[in-house]
């Protein structure tokens, strides 16, 4: 059985957030991913306006798919 994995990102400034994603992402093969996702949220209050960005990565371990094939992959119900 390969079970999936998340890991989810949560900072205050994009710049921010694209870093701490790539770094991420240098710890992991690009093959384990299987989704991605992002959003961005404003709250505006009466003196300021606060903005949060966020993203989600789905993955598997390396372990679980480096003896699987795409194939076999793509049958596992």
């Amino acid at each position: 059985m390969i079970n999936a994995k998340v890991k989810v990102f949560y900072e205050d400034y994009a710049h921010t957030l694209e870093n701490v994603v790539n770094d991420f992402l240098k710890t992991i093969d690009v093959r384990q991913i299987i989704k991605t996702e992002y959003s961005t949220c404003v709250a505006a209050g009466q003196y300021s306006t606060v903005r949060s960005h966020s993203a989600i990565i789905y993955y598997v371990e390396y372990e679980d798919i480096r003896d699987a094939k795409i194939e076999n992959v793509l049958e596992i119900k």
